[in-house]
């Protein structure tokens, strides 16, 4: 991307009050994202950290023991790109940030909750980049990285 910077690099702090707005946002107003039961965990400039709760209705019935479904992991990898994003821009509430692209690498079944932790990875003129990893326990209770993934955004 022309013009990009690593925000990496940048010491920034979110506007006042940001992620308060931020989280009754995630968890209350946003109808979806209130059914999944998501919670939002700790966010800072560029970085962002999304829960969703085992419930047995996330999962593929079909799977011997039930595991989480992979919309499921794919919704939690948009959504916290799109915070981490979030968090750079000038208005994190009210700033537009649109989806252009999600990629997900599906690397294991979970089984348990879900936590997601993101980073943005470039901003650039109009657009914006995030890695997100997933992590739950398999059905064995093991600790594991489910997903890991990318989200692209357009930002005004």
């Amino acid at each position: 991307m022309g013009g990009c910077t690593r925000v990496a690099h940048m010491a920034n702090d979110l506007p006042e009050g940001a992620p308060v707005m931020l989280r009754m946002s995630v968890e209350r107003e946003n109808g979806y994202l209130s059914w999944l039961g998501v919670q939002m965990g700790d966010i800072e400039f560029g970085e962002a950290n999304l829960t969703i709760p085992f419930d047995e209705r996330f999962t593929d019935k079909e799977a011997d023991p039930p595991t989480v479904h992979d919309g499921i992991v794919t919704t939690l990898v948009e959504q916290t790109t799109e915070l981490a994003i979030r968090t750079t821009m000038p208005d994190p509430v009210n700033d537009r940030v649109d989806l252009l692209s999600t990629t997900v690498n599906f690397l294991d079944e979970a089984a348990h909750d879900l936590e997601a932790t993101a980073s943005v990875v470039d901003t650039g003129d109009g657009s914006a980049v995030a890695e997100a990893s997933i992590e739950s326990r398999d059905p064995q209770g093991t600790p594991v990285t489910v997903a890991s993934g990318q989200g692209v955004f357009r930002i005004d």
